[in-house]
């Protein structure tokens, strides 16, 4: 295993629960990721409300491959240990004057990972204060909050945990430049604001777990971009390239298959599981 970060990053990282400013993408490997985006969004526009949401690392190939760069995998190692699993990627972009806001809340609140996942945001325009970028509260991933569930609107009967009782004083913004990202801890408490700015913030988020670990709910999915496989997971294979009829039915095959996972939490006994799906 070739180590990425310095010990001094993994220590910030251990008692902080992120690290950041980690170049991954020169200005040409940029240009053509925010083309393809562009391209998609053009193309297709019906498509992106599905096709952006969870799990988009089954629909594009150049996605996945995206999250299998080295500089990405070694780093997530060193946090997480030499076998790995890409369990999800989810683009989140915030169009200019967007009122997005996605609250403070905890990946790992609904659905728990033991040894825990890590998340990768790689942002792909710079990140600011004003455009809405990450926003952590340091020292946070040492447990799982209070927390209250609610309704997210266009996803039916997806609910997702709000955390109580947040002193926002505290709150860290991970500025960024297009191209770096920050690692943190699945259980920090984080969230962004509206994009007050005019131009767009672009990223892709990745969730990494140990191929040890064990939830506290159902059974999760991914891929293995490093080390052993482990019994604790299906596991997915790579995707077609482009967007294919393959790739769309893989894609709802594992989340129906394993459909209890951070991003969607706990079923209920009897509940049939639900995602943003192609509609044809």
């Amino acid at each position: 295993m070739n180590h990425v970060l310095t010990p001094q990053q993994v220590e910030a990282f251990n008692r902080e629960g992120f690290v950041g400013q980690i170049r991954v993408l020169d200005a040409d490997k940029l240009a053509v990721l925010n083309q393809r985006i562009a391209d998609f969004e053009s193309q297709r526009p019906a498509d992106v409300a599905w096709a952006f949401d969870i799990k988009a690392n089954l629909l594009f190939d150049w996605v996945y491959e995206l999250g299998c760069l080295p500089t990405i995998v070694g780093a997530v190692q060193d946090l997480i240990g030499n076998d790995v699993y890409m369990t999800n990627a989810v683009f989140r972009i915030k169009k200019p004057g967007s009122s997005i806001d996605y609250g403070w809340h905890q990946d790992s609140a609904r659905i728990e990972m033991t040894p825990s996942f890590v998340i990768v945001y790689i942002s792909l325009s710079d990140s600011t204060a004003e455009n809405g970028g990450l926003r952590v509260i340091p020292g946070t991933h040492d447990r799982v909050y209070p927390f209250t569930l609610h309704a997210t609107a266009g996803q039916q009967k997806r609910k997702v945990a709000r955390t109580t009782g947040v002193d926002e004083t505290l709150a860290v913004d991970c500025l960024l430049k297009a191209g770096e990202m920050v690692i943190f801890h699945s259980n920090v408490v984080h969230g962004s604001a509206p994009n007050y700015s005019d131009g767009r913030r672009v990223a892709i988020l990745y969730d990494f777990a140990p191929g040890a670990a064990i939830q506290s709910a159902g059974m999760s999915s991914g891929q293995l971009v490093a080390g052993q496989a482990s019994e604790n997971f299906g596991l997915e294979p790579v995707p077609e390239t482009g967007l294919t009829d393959a790739n769309v039915l893989m894609r709802r095959h594992y989340l129906t298959t394993y459909p209890e996972n951070p991003l969607m939490g706990p079923l209920d006994p009897g509940e049939r599981p639900t995602f943003p799906d192609r509609p044809y």
